[in-house]
């Protein structure tokens, strides 16, 4: 599969059983019993009616048969019959729009549950999953699981017709009774040989939807490296790879779903030749009489097909359950990290932050933090250098709350972390990330983010406090343009600047930057530099540096190494060490200080003057 081999690891353990599926079924369903209960009355009243036209049918003929048949009884239930097919409409008119009012609702909810669960979540859980395959859990799993509601309100009236409609044929013919009754072993043993396949393919189904949406997202995000590389026509036949993989899954489930009907109806077929042939001697016989024969014909096609509409229930049952059963996966996840149980609520911190003997993996086992011990002070700009993996960013994440970490513990004002009630935690915590994330819609909805009640003065401070006015009036619409999707439209810079203002607009207390690593121009970069200096002042700030004028303008850098803090001092304290910091400055930030030349450069001028 190529480049999409990674998407196609999603585990498939049972976790549920049917039973329980159902039972969590049942309990969705609660808040909607009235409109359960007014169905049901409404598949009541027109099964009833139904039970009793084909009766009405058989007084008829009999009645025209006789040699002096009373005409107005037989008008009279013929207008009855009228009047109950009437009702059966009307019934059945109630039903759908009862269902109308309900089933929309029931996928709202299930929906909007799925959504708020996802938002509980830690970063740990998007680890897991890719968003495609949780988009399919929202989108097309979430609608094949509601569309059972119709099933099981359409299979509950079927099945009260069968049962009712046994028992009238048992009051017309036992004999013909029991022929009929000999065949539904025969469809049960059908119908459960079904509900087992339809299971299995049921859920090959559901991966498979769920592969083509991960592949299609991956696709869609990743689209400008494919066309730097020209892997068009390569990423065009994989994504046929997993599209012919949907095609033949949805294949299956439609060949499950539809096969047995043949079968079913061949063996009702069978039924029904052999009650003529027996119902036609009995005639002869003068052991009964021909409305008796006609009505229980009647009855038998009644009572056969609601077998067969619940026997297709199944499978599609099994679909609807397939789905549920993925997004109870995701309704069932806790999120790992947690606050403690007795939380309270914080106006304003005020910056002083300790790590105290932390202890921190990804994957179990995979330390990245190992009694990790920091001191931050009230006001204080950290700068954290060191390669790639040595823990910088997690050691930001970390704080953020992002992820849970196994040991030790955070505070912040002498306050573990886990004992501030989230929300209010993060309303003093700013957060710019080094890949600027912007949704679409308006730039002012952008900048409002982190605080939709800002007052257009406070609005218009942030943004020119970070020199992001001259980038509104330069935009036609100002604050109100529209960009699109991450920030299309916007250049590196201008995102930048943006994200800036949205952090500067919330006022936090503690400010973590993780500094993007995009070449812009001089002149972006003087504005940035001065949007920085606005950004940090008044602020403890923790910068993930890559810029060489922050790290000169930081109280203090931390070089780490493999999670552990290595050295820490000031930059010409660190440099005069001759340690790590000096290799790290020689390789990322020397070339950014406006003297510098290439070694080469600086011998060969030396060189020439000797």
């Amino acid at each position: 599969m190529g480049i999409y081999s990674g998407i196609f690891n999603e585990q498939t353990i049972r976790k549920y059983t049917d039973r329980e599926l159902f039972i969590r079924y049942i309990k969705r369903m609660g808040p909607f019993k009235k409109n359960i209960l007014l169905i049901s009355l409404f598949v009541l009243i027109s099964t009833v009616a139904e039970i009793i036209n084909p009766i009405l049918v058989g007084f008829t003929i009999n009645e025209l048969t006789k040699l002096n048949p009373n005409i107005l009884l037989a008008f009279g239930a013929g207008l009855a019959y009228l009047i109950l097919s009437i009702i059966i409409w009307t019934m059945f008119f109630f039903q759908r729009r009862e269902i109308g009012k309900f089933a929309p609702f029931f996928l709202d909810k299930l929906r909007m549950d799925i959504f708020d669960k996802l938002q509980e979540q830690d970063m740990s859980f998007f680890d897991k999953y890719e968003s495609g395959r949780l988009n399919s859990r929202v989108s097309n799993d979430a609608l094949d699981f509601g569309n059972t509601t119709i099933l099981i309100t359409d299979t509950v009236g079927n099945f009260l017709i069968s049962i009712l409609t046994f028992g009238i044929l048992i009051w017309l013919n036992l004999t013909l009774a029991l022929i009929t009754l000999a065949s539904v072993p025969i469809i049960i043993v059908l119908m459960f040989s079904l509900r087992r396949i339809a299971r299995r393919v049921s859920r090959a189904y559901r991966r498979s939807i769920g592969n083509i949406n991960a592949a299609m997202v991956e696709s869609i995000e990743g689209i400008h490296v494919c066309k730097s590389y020209g892997q068009e026509a390569i990423v065009s036949e994989q994504f046929n790879e997993t599209n012919t993989e949907y095609f033949k899954t949805g294949f299956k489930l439609t060949a499950t779903t539809h096969m047995w009907r043949p079968l079913l109806e061949t063996v009702a077929g069978i039924t029904l030749i052999i009650i003529v042939y027996f119902g036609g001697q009995f005639v002869l016989q003068g052991i009964t009489n021909p409305g008796t024969i006609f009505m229980f014909i009647l009855y038998l096609q009644r009572f056969f097909r609601p077998i067969m509409v619940v026997a297709l229930f199944f499978p599609q049952l099994s679909a609807g359950m397939a789905a549920y059963e993925r997004i109870l996966d995701i309704l069932d996840s806790e999120p790992k990290m947690k606050q403690n149980t007795q939380t309270f609520e914080v106006e304003k911190l005020k910056g002083k932050i300790v790590f105290e003997n932390v202890n921190f993996y990804y994957r179990e086992g995979e330390w990245v933090f190992k009694g990790l011990n920091l001191r931050i002070e009230k006001g204080e700009k950290l700068a954290i250098v060191g390669h790639t993996g040595s823990g910088k960013s997690s050691l930001a994440k970390l704080l953020s709350r992002y992820y849970e970490f196994q040991g030790g513990s955070i505070k912040i004002d002498g306050i573990d972390i886990r004992d501030i009630r989230l929300d209010s935690y993060r309303r003093n915590l700013g957060m710019v990330h080094q890949d600027v994330f912007l949704f679409s819609g308006t730039i002012e909805e952008n900048i409002r983010y982190g605080r939709r009640d800002a007052s257009e003065e406070d609005l218009w401070n942030a943004i020119r406090a970070v020199h992001a006015e001259e980038l509104i009036e330069y935009l036609q619409e100002g604050l109100q343009t529209q960009i699109g999707e991450r920030g299309r439209g916007l250049s590196t810079g201008q995102k930048q600047l943006i994200s800036f203002a949205r952090a500067l607009l919330m006022d936090p207390k503690i400010l973590i930057l993780d500094e993007a690593t995009s070449s812009v121009d001089a002149y972006t970069e003087a504005i940035i530099q001065e949007a920085l200096d606005v950004l940090l002042a008044g602020r403890t700030s923790i910068i993930i540096a890559h810029r060489l004028s922050t790290i000169l303008n930081a109280d203090r850098i931390i070089v780490m190494h493999q999670g552990r803090i290595i050295e820490e001092g000031t930059h010409e304290s660190l440099l005069s060490t001759g340690g790590k910091y000096g290799q790290l400055y020689k390789q990322y930030f020397e070339h950014q200080r406006l003297d510098w030349q290439p070694d080469h450069i600086v011998q060969s001028a030396e060189t020439s003057e000797r």
